[in-house]
């Protein structure tokens, strides 16, 4: 398939899918918004990807969008960027959780619990549960808690655990943290905390693609394509 997860090579699919969908779409109308304003892009707390300027998030997004929704010969390299961009899809979604739980109150009913229940969708569409109750002992969550979360819930905490866990589902961890760390360390010190890590030399210097004015549009194009919400 298309995204090297720590389950195998795989494109996401059903509820896991659409929200992933959901999330980019929000992104792409942000970036959107960067294009009318000249404003710089929204922050998601995820460095290697807020760094880059808006035209550059918008291709990486494209990319994920490709290699994460639809099926392709090869997948792509987990590359810093890369797998920030991952990370700030699933921030996204725990930050419109977090509106979504700020305008509880005065949402209408319909898009009270939206992404919550989102969520929870994606989160238990699995066909293993054994893999579930893995996921809530690794960590050191109560089984019970995971299983009895309520759409409806207004527990931050709760919440941002639980978009965790999903975001772990796809990938295998959060060496893109540490861009910061390793770039600033003496050379000798920075090779010996890749080798002792894991990390290829050139994970954290890998470009995002930055593409010029005509390309914008054709992205744009593109992930209005891919976003689009599949036939259930």
């Amino acid at each position: 398939m298309t995204w090297h997860t720590p389950t195998g090579d795989r494109c996401l699919v059903g509820e896991e899918a659409e929200l992933i969908r959901d999330s980019l779409a929000t992104m792409v109308q942000e970036l959107a918004s960067c294009r009318e304003t000249d404003e710089p892009p929204w922050e998601y707390g995820v460095t290697l990807f807020d760094e880059l300027t808006w035209q550059q998030q918008l291709a990486v997004l494209d990319l994920l969008a490709k290699n994460l929704l639809c099926p392709t010969e090869d997948t792509l390299e987990l590359s810093g960027v890369n797998e920030a961009a991952v990370a700030a899809v699933y921030q996204n979604v725990a930050q419109q959780i977090e509106l979504e739980i700020e305008l509880h109150p005065v949402a209408p009913s319909e898009f009270r619990c939206r992404w919550r229940q989102a969520a929870l969708d994606a989160y238990y569409e699995n066909e293993d549960d054994e893999i579930v109750r893995q996921e809530a002992l690794i960590q050191d969550i109560d089984e019970a808690s995971a299983f009895d979360m309520d759409a409806g819930s207004c527990d931050v905490d709760r919440w941002r655990w639980l978009i965790d866990l999903l975001a772990d589902r796809v990938l295998w961890d959060r060496d893109f943290e540490m861009v910061n760390e390793v770039i600033d360390a003496p050379p000798e010190h920075a090779a010996a905390l890749r080798a002792a890590l894991g990390i290829e030399a050139g994970y954290y210097t890998a470009i995002a693609p930055d593409p010029s004015d005509c390309e914008v549009d054709s992205l744009f194009e593109s992930l209005e394509l891919l976003t689009r919400s599949k036939p259930r």
